[in-house]
């Protein structure tokens, strides 16, 4: 799946939501093929063998009534023209790796 910011008037392409905390960082991403929009939390970045990785979890307002967020790692990159563009990662190996990347940082960040 290819996805992209969607596009609106202002320059940045995050969103602030009100029932989100500080600390969140919300998106709107559009899947190109489906045009399907998914509101995104973001929870991580890195680099790794050259490239950007983003990890983010697909935001819902707690309610209490759905499940535990699952964590989505995609490959960042940025056209030419400026826009932000995540992909899917279909090699096992490189998800593998990516989330083996995020892993340690996330367990050497809560030390």
């Amino acid at each position: 799946m290819k996805s992209r910011m969607r596009k609106n008037n202002k320059p940045t392409v995050s969103v602030r939501d009100d029932r989100a905390s500080n600390e969140d960082v919300l998106a709107v991403i559009a899947d190109i093929d489906s045009g399907r929009e998914y509101y995104m939390s973001f929870i991580d970045s890195f680099q790794m063998r050259g490239r950007d990785y983003t990890v983010m979890y697909n935001y819902e307002p707690d309610d209490g009534s759905h499940r535990e967020p699952e964590i989505v790692i995609l490959r960042a990159e940025r056209h030419v023209n400026g826009e932000q563009y995540f992909k899917s990662i279909r090699d096992k190996r490189e998800l593998d790796a990516a989330f083996n990347m995020f892993y340690s940082r996330f367990i050497n960040n809560d030390n």
